[in-house]
């Protein structure tokens, strides 16, 4: 099992970046801040899934509509609101109802780091008011020359009767290395506390990865990285649909510099391109009143420069250049019987262009207080680009679509060592993000949470947000206990509102709701962290993380989750290990009743997990097993649309060997 740490980017302040790596990485640094110490402990089963991984992170939740394809959330800011990055790579899915978040596509074995930045500096890839999650992809090593290193790694799980196989391979000449992985996965319907089968919850899917790269001059590299994902027969348990299939395919070449002794001390370029099919399919549901298809198409490609350099012993500078070019196209044919095939298009035909820089200046004041300032500028254009699409977007007496729009972001972070265990770090940002595709074009796109087919709006204004943020660590020894107070003020937020001039779509949908600007809302919370060592192979680690919301009318906003805590005590002798794990979140009843949402109730769980590595025949062998829900709880989350059950008592068991 690969333990987590993390490493810190130079030119962001540690305390607004959270990098979680996912392999085997040796911390060189002597300094070791206070999110290197909470993701350093985390040792999850090697069998899990990136988004099992990211729920794990205190900033993020996740939204669930089955056992695959959950979206992230940080700080409740979800969908159009964050960016969600391959590798710095703009990706976009191809399903106009959000079963294929770009976090599906990649699997731990073939990525190095995460990198999870909330809304202060999280807009440096791209404007947005709720932050950013990169996912790094691994690159190939030099360490072995001419020699084959990797793993081979298997696994089970009974809650789902799931199998996961995976493997990876690196190759080095010298002058060239190689990494090659993949990964199989094979999920029955999971079964839920009490023993309740949870129909449509399967899916199978295999990933995999090739990245070469040459080593040009001691301080220059080039490399070529090719990523590839196929799911099918993927259910979905609280929508109406399934997934057929779903087919990623991403590509990108770079250039890579970075020598200590100059001014610009680190260069990077890359140019990329993407391609995502999606098809949903309720072939396999019972009881369908009316068979459609619903296939969905994404393009897109880009290119980025980043440049890190030292103007003098205290100040450093972060550039970035990019641009990104992305196609969009989601159809739905209706099969009525007795009738002819009725067609439409819920994406029509669109291309959404985006050029951007931005900068961040750090400054060292004295050797216990830094400034950063970070900003970003956007020039994006959305148009139709087919005489049908703009037909369609014309019945609700839009002539033109098309739109350009310039965005702007700004923040300012400060941090003050007070003493040699107290830090105290204060930000403010003003941030703005464009509505999405759906939100602009959207025709009939049926929300199972609420009932409501929606409809977009191609003249709704930028989403604008102030927000501030408050942290404080304290550090002895090797224990850190940290406290962050953040709150947004939003601005032309935007929403679903029922307009009854509209007849539905969907066959049993409540109403249609088209997207609006209101003109305010707010979210506020607290987040928490404590890492203790009480002993030499002891370890204690507990998280917990509150969020409220509230719109322009004082109502709750939707999709905010409650208050949860998750405490780990983990005991490591040697190369033997146990760690007992509680989790529990409270009950949810500040909720949006307009949105589809209920109380929910709050739940406690418990799960114990063991590791045991020895050597064999000069390689390593590791042996993960656990039970996750012991006592079986019957449990849902407060994002889980549906309030579908998630999996009972789980018993896993993984087996590794080092090549």
């Amino acid at each position: 099992m690969a333990g987590f740490s993390q490493t810190q980017q130079p030119a962001i302040i540690e305390d607004t970046t959270r990098i979680v790596e996912l392999r085997e990485v040796t911390i060189t640094s002597t300094q070791k801040t206070a999110k290197q110490q909470l993701i350093n402990f985390f040792k999850a089963n090697s069998s899990v899934t990136l988004e099992e991984i990211l729920s794990r992170l205190p900033e993020i939740s996740l939204l669930r509509r089955g056992s695959y394809g959950m979206e992230p959330s940080i700080r409740s800011f979800t969908g159009g609101q964050i960016n969600v990055l391959v590798d710095g790579m703009r990706i976009h899915g191809a399903c106009a109802d959000k079963m294929d978040p770009a976090t599906i596509y990649i699997e731990p074995i073939n990525l190095e780091n995460l990198q999870v930045q909330t809304a202060i500096t999280g807009f440096m890839s791209g404007s947005a008011i709720g932050g950013t999650v990169n996912m790094k992809m691994a690159e190939p090593d030099f360490l072995n020359v001419n020699k084959i290193t990797g793993l081979i790694s298997s696994g089970y799980q009974t809650a789902a009767k799931s199998f996961y196989e995976s493997a990876r391979l690196n190759y080095s000449t010298g002058k060239w290395a190689f990494r090659m992985s993949g990964t199989y996965r094979n999920n029955k319907n999971y079964r839920s506390g009490g023993g309740d089968i949870i129909d449509f919850s399967q899916y199978e899917k295999v990933n995999y990865s090739i990245s070469a790269k040459y080593q040009h001059t001691l301080y220059t590299y080039f490399k070529a990285d090719l990523l590839g994902d196929d799911g099918w027969n993927i259910g979905y348990p609280a929508l109406p649909m399934d997934v057929g299939y779903a087919a990623a395919r991403i590509g990108s070449l770079s250039m890579h510099r970075e020598n200590p002794s100059k001014s610009l001390y680190k260069w990077q370029v890359k140019i990329y391109a993407n391609k995502i099919d999606h098809s949903m399919d309720d072939t396999k549901r019972p009881n369908v009143p009316m068979h459609m298809d619903m296939p969905g198409w994404s393009k897109t490609y880009g290119a980025y420069t980043e440049a890190e350099l030292k103007i003098n012993q205290k100040q450093r500078l972060l550039l970035r250049a990019d641009g990104s070019s992305t196609f969009l196209k989601a159809s739905m044919t209706m099969y009525q019987p007795g009738e002819l095939p009725m067609y439409m298009l819920t994406w029509p035909d669109n291309r959404k262009n985006q050029s951007g820089i931005s900068a961040a200046w750090l400054l060292q004041i004295d050797s216990t207080l830094k400034l950063q300032v970070t900003g970003r500028t956007d020039f994006i254009s959305y148009k139709l680009v087919s005489q049908e699409a703009k037909d369609q977007v014309s019945i609700f007496g839009y002539p033109s679509a098309n739109r350009k729009d310039l965005l702007k972001n700004i923040s300012a972070v400060i941090s003050k060592k007070i003493s040699q265990k107290i830090k105290v770090s204060a930000s403010i940002a003003y941030v703005e993000r464009m509505p999405t595709a759906s939100e602009l074009y959207g025709f009939y796109l049926f929300n199972s949470n609420d009932g409501y087919d929606y409809i977009g709006n191609p003249k709704l204004k930028i989403e604008k947000s102030l927000q501030a943020d408050l942290s404080v660590i304290y550090n002895w020894k090797n224990n850190r206990v940290q406290l962050s107070y953040f709150y947004s003020s939003l601005f032309d937020y935007l929403t679903g509102t029922i307009n009854s001039s509209f007849s539905t779509m969907t066959i049993g949908a409540k109403g249609v709701k088209e997207f609006i600007n209101i003109p305010n809302a707010s979210v506020s919370g607290v987040e928490g962290s404590v890492v203790l060592k009480p002993a030499p192979a002891i370890d204690v680690v507990s998280t917990v993380r509150y969020t409220a919301g509230k719109d322009n009318k004082g109502n709750s906003l939707p999709l905010i989750a409650p208050l949860k805590n998750t405490t780990s005590i983990r005991y490591q002798p040697k190369n033997f290990s146990v760690q007992l794990e509680a989790e529990a979140a409270s009950k949810q009843g500040h909720i949006n009743i307009e949105a589809g949402e209920d109380v929910t109730t709050g739940y406690s769980l418990l799960h114990i997990r063991f590791g045991y590595n020895t050597m064999i025949l000069n390689n390593t062998i590791e042996l993960q097993g656990g039970v996750e829900n012991i006592f079986d709880r019957k449990y849902h989350e407060h994002l889980d649309w549906g309030n579908i059950s998630r999996p009972g008592r789980n018993v896993y068991i993984q087996f590794r060997v080092y090549l």
